[in-house]
């Protein structure tokens, strides 16, 4: 391994953010010193809860993985939903092209469906071939 870093933030570190339509950045990584055919292992861990629980409808998040900028080229997109909370986890892999990039964790809920809890973090590493 060449190096790692990470962005991160604790539950209870920050008061929990209602998710609306419009794309929230959550946190943003940047890796550097990256040489054609390193391997990019990234990964992310993002809790959320349903904020309107009480009318028994389900949350629901689009969670999005961006490159080179909060609205640059889509690497990951998932729909997540959950009745209380959710929790995921992803990790991903991709091969060194330039020598920096910066990846940014986003999310959105067209209906205004989920709130974000904690823990969230995005950490990449950077592997030589």
């Amino acid at each position: 391994m060449k190096y790692t870093d990470k962005s991160s933030a604790d539950v209870g570190s920050f008061e929990p953010i209602l998710v609306g339509p419009e794309q929230l950045v959550l946190t943003s990584l940047q890796l550097g010193s990256i040489s054609p055919g390193d391997r990019l292992v990234l990964r992310f861990e993002l809790g959320w809860e349903n904020p309107d629980i009480a009318n028994w409808d389900s949350g629901e998040m689009e969670i999005l993985l961006r490159e080179d900028g909060p609205d640059g080229l889509v690497v990951y997109w998932n729909l997540e939903s959950c009745f209380m909370k959710g929790r995921t986890k992803e990790q991903l892999t991709f091969v060194g092209t330039v020598p920096q990039r910066r990846y940014y964790l986003t999310v959105r809920s067209n209906d205004t469906r989920a709130r974000i809890t904690g823990p969230y973090s995005l950490q990449g590493s950077v592997y030589a071939p």
